[in-house]
């Protein structure tokens, strides 16, 4: 099942994402119209320590809140792992020894073509964090498992890819605990 696109054309664009405004026919002929919000890849990064999880946290002016979030970040011109070593110095000051795939995943499939990589470093060393002026007062908070699971279910948490990554995190973990 595949759609062919008649015409697509750009009506907003900036350094991070360009949005179309697309016509396209459905297989059985229909014609329908989609906003398409276009972005580069991104990386999540789970920082473990064997026991706790790393969030960082700050306010997403698009939501109007504060926001507990694993660090994450565009890909932008580098490959998702480039991106995700560099996301996680900038955002914790963590220097990855070793980062670990352990899934992508689309987070918004009805708007936007985003792809996610998820990462887990569990071997780092402490460096000097580097933060873009938009995410200055970016604060630290280490967290258990269920903490993080119980930070989700009274809704403090509210990120989809920080909620995407725990359930991929947790499928790790089980995945090798069995090994």
């Amino acid at each position: 099942m595949t759609w062919k696109t008649l015409s697509s054309k750009p009506v907003y664009q900036n350094r991070y994402m360009t949005v179309t405004e697309d016509e396209l026919e459905t297989d059985n002929g229909d014609k329908v119209v989609y906003g398409i919000v276009r972005k580069e890849p991104f990386s999540v990064v789970i920082p473990w320590d064997g026991t706790k999880l790393l969030l960082v946290g700050q306010y997403r002016p698009s939501a109007e809140i504060f926001s507990w979030e694993f660090p994450m970040g565009h890909a932008e011109l580098d490959s998702p792992l480039v991106a995700a070593q560099k996301e996680l110095q900038e955002e914790t000051g963590l220097i990855a020894h070793d980062l670990t795939q352990i899934a992508s995943f689309y987070p918004a499939l009805g708007t936007m073509n985003q792809l996610g990589y998820l990462y887990v470093a569990t071997s780092w060393t402490l460096g000097e964090r580097d933060l873009e002026p938009s995410e200055q007062g970016m604060q630290l908070k280490w967290v258990s498992l269920p903490d993080l699971t119980n930070l989700i279910a009274d809704g403090t948490i509210k990120d989809g890819p920080t909620i995407t990554a725990l359930k991929y995190f947790e499928l790790y973990l089980a995945k090798n605990h069995h090994e």
